[in-house]
């Protein structure tokens, strides 16, 4: 688009230049021809340039709307550029892709947890509204589920032991008030099993990218 213009632009003016010259060198090649002329074929000649004119002005008046157009299809153009990275960039967090970081909540958690208890964790983080989740370097994406593995806890294959943290991005009060509140997941845990679970809020939680392949194996995009 950008050499696209400057071809334009550059033709714009070399046409200008020649309009010039050529205005410039007839006017000299022929300096004593006007006075030979009649009024009836001056009045001609004067309105020939007149109409000449006209049509150069309303060419060159054209020229000019086409390099703005040419210009605001190139600002458009780049704005959409920059819209959809931006999406990319938000998609590819969401999904775990990249690293994030942000507001959140800590869980630690010490003790005797089977696979449902924290899976019933993280789903009630999910459903709080959590952003980013991830259980120690462990980043927690829409196939992530814990399992018994031999002998303890795995998440994609990562052992987990009995002393781990779930840490969450998202809105603190929100994420808090949905664990803690009467009845809530962790009163539950707190009556079926043999584990401490602390939650904190905190300023600023880094979740680390996932290391798995997201690579859909069946499903593919509608055009």
């Amino acid at each position: 688009m950008g050499s696209r213009i400057a071809q334009l632009s550059m033709s714009g003016v070399a046409l200008l230049i020649g309009l010039l010259l050529v205005g410039q060198l007839r006017s000299q090649a022929r300096p004593t021809e006007i006075s030979t002329l009649s009024a009836q074929d001056l009045s001609t000649l004067i309105e020939t340039l007149s109409d000449r004119n006209r049509e150069l002005r309303s060419g060159l008046s054209d020229v000019q709307e086409q390099l703005r157009e040419y210009r605001l299809a190139e600002t458009q153009g780049q704005s959409a550029l920059d819209v959809s990275r931006e999406d990319l960039r938000r998609i590819a967090a969401f999904s775990g892709q990249t690293a994030v970081i942000g507001q959140g909540l800590i869980l630690r958690v010490n003790g005797e947890l089977d696979p449902i208890a924290v899976n019933d964790l993280l789903n009630e983080l999910r459903n709080a509204g959590a952003e980013a989740i991830a259980v120690d370097q462990v980043r927690i994406t829409a196939g992530s589920v814990c399992v018994l593995g031999t002998g303890t806890l795995e998440i994609d294959g990562t052992q987990i032991g009995r002393s781990f943290s779930i840490r969450a991005v998202g809105d603190p009060d929100g994420l808090l008030t949905a664990l803690q509140r009467p009845g809530g997941i962790i009163t539950q845990l707190k009556l079926f099993v043999n584990a401490t679970i602390d939650a904190s809020q905190a300023q600023s939680v880094e979740i680390p990218a996932t290391r798995e392949d997201l690579q859909p194996r069946v499903a593919k995009a509608v055009p």
